[in-house]
């Protein structure tokens, strides 16, 4: 698990990207009080999802409209074809922690 943010950073009802150097973002989203994280790049095109707008538990993305279901990844509209990346997040106190691949 790594650190992101604190869940007071973290926008409700929007994202909040994670730059992590040269590893890929990460963006930060909170739905309805929980949190979800997921890879910031879309699979469909070079867009960022902490930019898109999040509606019904999906985050679409700006460039094409394309959508992800936040809780699994899963393809939820075209044009997008593959599954985002998602995150296990764990919540300590202020603290959002995610299961983020090195």
């Amino acid at each position: 698990m790594i650190f992101l943010c604190k869940t007071s950073d973290v926008p409700t009802g929007k994202a909040k990207r994670i730059a992590r150097g040269r590893k890929p973002a990460v963006a930060v989203f909170e739905v309805d009080g929980t949190f979800h994280a997921t890879a910031d790049q879309c699979t469909h095109g070079t867009a960022l999802l902490s930019r898109g707008r999040i509606e019904d538990g999906r985050i679409i993305c700006p460039l094409h409209f394309g959508s992800f279901d936040l809780m699994t990844g899963a393809v939820a509209s075209l044009p997008c074809e593959e599954p985002l990346a998602v995150y296990a997040v764990e919540i300590q106190g202020d603290d959002i922690y995610a299961d983020v691949p090195e």
